[in-house]
Formats: structure tokens, C-alpha cells, sequence
């Protein structure tokens, strides 16, 4: 499916504006980030993605076929074991796909404020908790400026994704690492 470009270039933009919080959260905190080329430790879950996502996943994957055929074959390998426990896009510790990695994975590392899911009875409602990686603010919390609101990049994702492909159903990311590249 091939996307409007004012739908695309939304999404850029967004992943723009995290990537651009995650490295202003590590230039405030250098210290505090385990967060580096070979840490693979948030990758080792199984990932579903919207159609918004899956696309730009799906044409990295579909360059990967031409230009490293190999590992594009290791991908699809991965994406067929159903016992994998990490992300099938992972391999040898590294995103086959990370230029166009989904927001789920440009976001993890940094410190993200979510709904308490057990607020107590004098919480006012929407109250926030600060959540982060176990490797990551082991010394110190997080300054608030590199919290993360994590509904203010869901909110706006799940608009792209609805005016992208209304009502479609989630993409699990090991489908696409499973399927033949379209030629």
C-alpha cells in the first residue's frame, strides 16, 4: 500500500520529534543511558505494529532483499520460528530494519510517563507514573524534561494509522520478516 505523502511525511515528522527527545534525554543524562549500539535488551519481545508502520518496515525490508540478501533470508528465518523470543528483526544484536525501526522502538530507553494502573483513591484521575528501562536512571531518576509523554506519540500514531488504513488490524513485526519481498 503506498501511502498519501502528507500521511508519510506526518509520520516522519513524529519519529523525527522522538528521535530528537531521545537524544536531547541522552545529552542531558549521558550517565544514566545503558542505551548503545549492541544493548538489544527491550528487543527481546514480539512486536505488532499499525499499517502506518508496517510500510516503511515492509520497503526496508523489501532494499534489504536487494542489498543483503543474506541477511534479509536470516530475517525471514527468524520471522518463521515461532519459539523466537525476540524481535525477529533483530539479528546479531542489531535492527536489520533501524532506520525505520516503529515508534515503539525509538522510544524505548527513554524514561515515558503512562496512566498509573493503580491509582489510589486520592490520585486525581489521568494520573501519570514515570516508567524507564531497569538499565537505564540506576543512580538517579530522570530529569522531567527527558520524560517521555507517551500518550502525546500514541495519540497522534493511532490518528496516521486510522486515516492510513481505517480499522485495519495490528501488523505483528515477524509477519513481515517472514513475508516475500513484493517485486
Amino acid at each position: 500500500m503506498t501511502a498519501p505523502e502528507p500521511l508519510r511525511g506526518h509520520l516522519v515528522q513524529l519519529r523525527a520529534r522522538v528521535d530528537a527527545h531521545f537524544e536531547a534525554a541522552v545529552a542531558r543524562s549521558p550517565s544514566s543511558f545503558r542505551c548503545a549500539e549492541g544493548c538489544d535488551a527491550c528487543c527481546h519481545q514480539r512486536f505488532s505494529v499499525f499499517e502506518v508502520e508496517a510500510a516503511p518496515v515492509r520497503e526496508a525490508l523489501a532494499r534489504l532483499a536487494v542489498d543483503d540478501p543474506a541477511l534479509r533470508q536470516r530475517v525471514a528465518d527468524q520471522g518463521a520460528d515461532g519459539g523466537l523470543e525476540h524481535c525477529a528483526l533483530l539479528v546479531d544484536g542489531r535492527c536489520a530494519v533501524y532506520e525505520q525501526r516503529p515508534m515503539i522502538c525509538r522510544s524505548h530507553g527513554l524514561p515515558v510517563a503512562v496512566p498509573d494502573p493503580n491509582p489510589g483513591p486520592e490520585d486525581p484521575p489521568g494520573t501519570l507514573v514515570v516508567d524507564h528501562c531497569p538499565l537505564n536512571f540506576t543512580d538517579a531518576p530522570p530529569p522531567r524534561d527527558s520524560v517521555l509523554i507517551l500518550d502525546a506519540v500514541n495519540r497522534p500514531l493511532s490518528v496516521l494509522a486510522e486515516l492510513w488504513s481505517s480499522g485495519a488490524q495490528r501488523v505483528g513485526l515477524a509477519a513481515l520478516a517472514r513475508a516475500t519481498p513484493e517485486k
